[in-house]
């Protein structure tokens, strides 16, 4: 499996109109993913449902919520996770699910002012319906967002990051690690 990813600068006006013309053309549902302690997961089906949309709890784009995307007449595949202490943990990633994409979307950091936190889509199966929305999903943010460095920054997002906000993957790497216009 090749895995794919992209990477992007977003604030919640940015987004919705991305996600309103993505759930125009395709029925998919987010769930929520990680390591969960029960197996009742949280589907939504429009991301303008989820708590915090646009905005970034952590500082760090590896601890901000993250959603496994299926259509809409997939089931969603839980795996049990044993841990140390013997209690069990419920995993919802892509590993049991070949079919899907994961999104995390980032957005205004919640702790900090004039901090962006990157989102990302990414993608590690060959499946057919998993590349289908993949692409749909980059497709639409490539066509909506600017290209900076390896990052598409959305219309927002890029205004903030003119005005001088950080535009980071980890709120406590250095300025030096902030994206920037050249």
């Amino acid at each position: 499996m090749k895995s794919k990813q992209l990477c992007f600068f977003t604030v919640l006006e940015d987004l919705i109109q991305i996600f309103k013309e993505i759930e125009d053309l395709v029925d998919i549902r987010y769930h929520l993913a990680g390591l969960q302690n029960c197996s009742e997961i949280s589907v939504f089906s429009t991301i303008l449902e989820t708590s915090n949309l646009g905005i970034a709890t952590s500082g760090d784009w590896n601890k901000i919520d993250r959603y496994l995307i299926l259509q809409e007449n997939e089931s969603l595949n839980i795996r049990e996770v044993i841990q140390k202490d013997g209690s069990v943990r419920f995993a919802v990633d892509q590993m049991n699910n070949l079919k899907s994409i994961e999104l995390k979307i980032g957005g205004i950091f919640s702790d900090k002012e004039k901090v962006i936190v990157a989102g990302r889509i990414s993608n590690i199966s060959d499946d057919v319906d998993s590349n289908k929305i993949f692409e749909l999903f980059s497709s639409t943010i490539k066509k909506n967002f600017r290209r900076i460095d390896s990052f598409y920054v959305g219309p927002i997002a890029e205004v903030k990051l003119k005005e001088g906000w950080r535009l980071v993957t980890n709120e406590k790497s250095p300025i030096d690690y902030d994206l920037k216009i050249k």
